[in-house]
This record gives C-alpha cells, structure tokens and sequence, in this order.
C-alpha cells in the first residue's frame, strides 16, 4: 500500500470529552505540495559509570509530530479559525481583525489522502501566518503549523492511522 496524494485536511472543535471531534471541516484548498508531517528525531540520554565507558542505562523520549500546510484560498472564516481575532460585520461589508495576542488554538484534525493512509489527531495545537506576494505569480497563503498533543481523553493515544476507504 501507497500513501499518496492530498484528498482533504478537515479541522474542528475537541470532543467535549477530550477525544476527536466529529464535526470536523476543509478550512480551503491546501496549496500543492505543502502538506507534510514530520516527526522530530528521537532524543536519547545516556547515562555513565565512571568505571566504564559505555553508557550503564539508556533512556529514549520520541521526537514531537507536526504537520505543515498552506491555504491557498482563505475566507475571513479560515483567518480566525487559524490565528483567532474577530470578524465583523456581514457579508460585502465584513472584516477580520487579529488579536492583540497570539491565541492558543487546539482542534481536532483529519489528514485524508487520496489513497493510503489517513490521519485523526484528537487534538493538535494550531499555529499560523500569512504569508502574501502581491503579484501575478503568487497567492496569499495562510501557513498552517500543527503540533500533535496528548489528548485529554484517558486512554486515547495521540494519533491514529488507518486506511482510506476504497471506492
């Protein structure tokens, strides 16, 4: 099996009960080939005896998941979904406004490919930016970072995979 390709990334609200939201949706259309999820190096301490010089105990702590996206498409709605602030007014006339300071923003994620495997984080920590070239060549984009957090659920493990259904 193959994961490849982009078919969706859908964010909500955290399940009231600190497990994955299900009322989840596509914040715009993710800008090719920015979506990529990467996982840290592990970091490892070692420990020394005096009287050796191997390491006598070691102890290793996995490296923090991200993923990494742009919008290519934003509404106001994608702006204060990903970096808060307010928005005003209706319709023609209404406006974004970002906050005075940055905002904690955690959602529930779902990364679908078109084919392979998706994944499902209970909660991941959403910080972004506008990154804009006013030109005929480029896009305002909104550049999403998201951390994979310990979800508040008991028993419920950071991410799950799984296969993306088959038509």
């Amino acid at each position: 099996m193959y994961t490849i390709g982009l078919a969706s990334i859908e964010i909500g609200a955290i399940a009231s009960d600190g497990g994955m939201g299900q009322s989840l949706a596509q914040l715009g259309l993710t800008y090719q080939d920015t979506c990529k999820m990467t996982t840290e190096d592990p970091e490892t301490t070692d420990f020394y005896a005096e009287e050796v010089d191997d390491p006598v105990f070691s102890m290793s702590r996995s490296g923090k998941t991200t993923f990494a996206f742009s919008i290519m498409n934003p509404e106001l709605t994608t702006l204060q979904a990903t970096m808060g602030g307010t928005i005003t007014g209706a319709g023609e006339t209404a406006k974004w406004s970002p906050p005075d300071t940055m905002p904690i923003i955690e959602q529930s994620v779902r990364i679908t490919p078109q084919q392979g495997l998706k994944y499902e984080i209970p909660r991941m920590k959403i910080v972004a930016k506008i990154n804009a070239e006013f030109s005929k060549k480029a896009l305002l984009l909104i550049e999403v970072v998201g951390t994979v957090l310990q979800p508040t659920k008991a028993g419920l493990k950071k991410y799950e995979a799984s296969k993306v259904a088959t038509a």
